[in-house]
């Protein structure tokens, strides 16, 4: 019998299989067929409902209930506890008592169920020479002297003295003993040396001495540098920092010895590593390039009992009344001393390299583990810190307790969450923009937004928020969820609007623009992301404040834990800080549509240009600028903002694909507004809507390029042609947040 069994057909080729190959390819089609008909029977049991569950896993939204639950789980007295700890010893950052706290935190995050990181950089700080004093003397004509400034604050209570308390000095300051002729320059702002000129007096080879308060610290040295002192001293006035009855330790108000520290380095992030992270491959500037970097003069600050000693002496035209400050004296202008006095300042600081360490936690989402909301605060402090950095520090770390108690209890929110801890601030933001630098281009493209708490407790009347736009009326919603710290029944939003009402929206309370000074600066000029600052400010008992940031015991040796209990006896304000903070964080971390909204800032946007073309109408009009362009990209932005908005309601919100694409558009609008190149003649800071003032650091100036190109301009031609280039600047960024939106 043949192998083969052959098969004709009319026309066809001949084809052979053979016996076995029939007989699988018969088997392969009945097994074909059954699982088929398997597959049409048990599918939809058995596959779409686990489908329908990923989906629904997708695209669940948010459970507003566990934002009830952080809010009350907020323990006042974990954060005592915390807070204690922090204020126990001095912990100036590169130094033993820092790392310290810094272990502390890393311990404490590490038990509450985060994957901790304790980050390193090796960053340029300065101090003071060790076995050296700084001081201020009042020297004769045959050299003696005749009266010399406090060697250091005195401790007026047990828990202020410690061994490794650092002596009064301005950070980065560079050494020297000038000695002249003081001249008293107010506030020392720009337009206080103005004031100087016109009344006829010479600042140039003086001393100038000046109050704290109104601008930054550095923006003082720098305006007394270009007009050409050759040195500065600053005081804390005491119509500015008491109440002129009792001061600490038995009230909140500074005594006569109590000095401000502080930095006054005008560019931000570690001096010798700027716009790259301080890493052992990262290569340094050189001396010479730091010195043309850094302040020029030596600057000292004391306290009003030493200032008064210095103001007595001087002569001349007396001051303004505007001028005129607590002491018991009449201030005088100067520029002459009695009996042929001068003043000697002799300021011995180092540079030093040291070892500064971030701490750094993180607990992912379940669902987009790849976006995260950053909340962090700074660690380090000039002495015990207790309102700066310490009731930050302590509310953070309970904030992020109750954050991990959800999570244990089942919670599993949608994004992740990163605690920071940052090291070096006060010496100019150096911890936070290391770490930003380092990490930037992942920050870019994953960072939410980045909530800030420097001190809680800057005082206890009302609260104080400054925002980005975007993430205004998520602040909102919050602090309707929040109880108010004092009065009960009541919400922090209805307390908050009724001590500080928006000037223009009475219906909302008053929120302000970040500026500069604390460590959100990094993640608005690198990464450019929504951020918010919060603290409570004002006292109840007629508190006068003219800084942001100051409080009658700033960055002085008596601000420790007693001076918050003070304050915030209960810790109420904490609390209430940290509810506030810790609900905004869920809802943007949980949120299926995150909380950013684009029509507050087409809003934002229009009130700056209205703004800047009313005050320089005339001027545009001589040099032929108008605002056509700029505004028609200010249209077109509000219009796609608002078209946006109501395209939200109609958003699949089961199409995981449809939110994902709504949400990278809220992501990215922020962006455009970052021009890499930077600010005109400040290429450090490239937020062309939240830069801070070139006048004073600590200020918000809409549009601060074009405030900076304008200033003192008269008809300068070129700067003119600079001012025409960078209003295009700004139509191109406002046109491309448009474009973002309606892509």
């Amino acid at each position: 019998m043949s192998k083969y069994v052959s098969i004709q057909g009319s026309n066809a080729d001949m084809a052979v299989i053979t016996g076995r190959g029939c007989i699988a390819a018969i088997g392969l089609i009945v097994v074909a067929f059954v699982i088929g008909l398997m597959i049409g029977l048990f599918a939809p049991e058995r596959y779409g409902p686990k489908s329908d569950k990923i989906l629904r896993r997708l695209t669940r939204d948010a459970d507003p209930d566990v934002g009830n639950r952080l809010i009350n789980g907020i323990d006042p007295a974990i954060i005592d506890k915390h807070l204690q700890f922090l204020t126990s010893r001095p912990h100036l950052a590169g130094t033993p008592g820092n790392l310290r706290t810094a272990e502390y935190v890393r311990d404490q995050w590490t038990e509450q169920g985060y994957d901790v990181q304790m980050v390193p950089y090796n960053v340029l700080l300065s101090y003071p020479e060790e076995n050296h004093i700084n001081t201020a003397s009042l020297v004769a004509s045959d050299g003696r002297v005749m009266y010399q400034t406090s060697p250091g604050e005195h401790a007026l209570s047990p828990e202020d003295a410690h061994p490794e308390a650092i002596q009064p000095y301005n950070a980065f300051s560079p050494s020297g003993n000038p000695e002249s002729e003081l001249v008293y320059a107010n506030y020392a702002r720009d337009v206080d040396f103005e004031s100087l000129i016109r009344l006829g007096v010479n600042v140039s080879g003086k001393i100038v001495i000046a109050r704290y308060g109104q601008i930054f610290r550095g923006n003082k040295v720098n305006f007394a540098y270009q007009n050409g002192a050759v040195g500065v001293i600053l005081f804390m006035d005491p119509s500015d920092y008491t109440d002129g009855k009792v001061t600490y330790p038995d009230s909140i108000w500074l005594p006569p010895t109590g000095v401000q520290r502080g930095n006054i380095v005008m560019i931000k992030g570690d001096q010798a590593t700027p716009g790259y992270p301080a890493t052992w491959y990262t290569e340094r500037l050189t001396d010479e390039e730091l010195k043309a970097k850094l302040p020029k003069i030596p600057c000292h600050p004391i306290g009003y009992a030493d200032a008064y000693m210095l103001l007595k002496a001087m002569e001349g035209l007396a001051a303004p009344p505007e001028w005129q400050g607590g002491l018991n004296i009449t201030y005088k202008l100067g520029g002459i001393m009695t009996a042929n006095t001068k003043v000697k300042l002799y300021v011995k600081n180092k540079l030093k390299t040291v070892k500064i360490y971030n701490v750094i936690a993180k607990m992912k989402g379940v669902i987009e583990s790849d976006r995260v909301v950053l909340i962090g605060n700074h660690r380090d402090a000039w002495v015990f810190g207790g309102v700066d950095p310490s009731s930050g520090s302590a509310a953070i770390l309970e904030m992020s307790r109750v954050y991990a108690d959800q999570f244990k209890g089942g919670w599993e929110p949608r994004r992740s969450v990163m605690f920071c801890s940052w090291d070096a601030e006060e010496f100019g933001l150096v911890g936070s923009y290391e770490w930003v630098e380092e990490n930037v281009m992942w920050l870019r493209n994953q960072a939410v937004a980045y909530l800030n708490i420097d001190s809680t407790t800057a005082g206890n009347y009302t609260i104080s928020v400054a925002a980005t736009p975007t993430i205004r009326r998520a602040i909102f919603r919050a602090a309707q969820k929040v109880p108010d710290s004092h009065q009960a029944g009541r919400t922090l939003f209805d307390v908050w609007r009724e001590r500080r009402p928006d000037a223009a929206k009475k219906e909302f309370p008053s929120l302000k623009m970040p500026g500069a000074g604390s460590d959100f600066v990094p993640f608005e000029e690198d990464v450019a992301i929504p951020t918010l600052t919060a603290d409570y400010r004002n006292m109840d008992l007629g508190y006068r404040v003219h800084k942001k940031n100051a409080h009658p015991l700033y960055h002085t040796l008596y601000g420790g834990y007693r001076y918050v209990k003070m304050i915030d006896p209960e810790l109420r304000v904490a609390r209430t800080v940290a509810a506030l903070v810790i609900e905004t964080a869920r809802d943007l971390v949980d949120s299926l549509i995150l909380p950013l909204d684009v029509r507050d800032y087409a809003e934002a946007v229009d009130g700056y240009i209205q703004t800047l073309f009313d005050s320089g109408r005339q001027k545009f009009s001589s040099y032929n600028i108008t605002s056509v362009a700029i505004k028609s990209a200010s249209q077109n932005f509000t219009n796609a903002a608002k078209a946006f908005h109501f395209a939200l309601d109609k958003v699949d919100l089961h199409n995981p694909l449809e939110v994902r694409a709504v949400n990278e558009k809220l992501q990215t609008v922020e962006k455009a507004f970052q021009v890499h190149s930077g600010l005109p003649n400040r290429k450090e800071y490239k937020h062309v809507l939240l830069s801070p003032s070139s006048a004073d650091y600590y200020k918000t100036t809409t549009f601060p390029g074009m405030a900076d190109l304008l200033y003192q301009i008269g008809d300068n031609a070129t700067r003119w042609r600079e001012v025409k280039t960078h209003l295009s600047v700004l139509t191109f960024c406002i046109q491309s947040a448009a474009d973002i939106l309606t892509s």
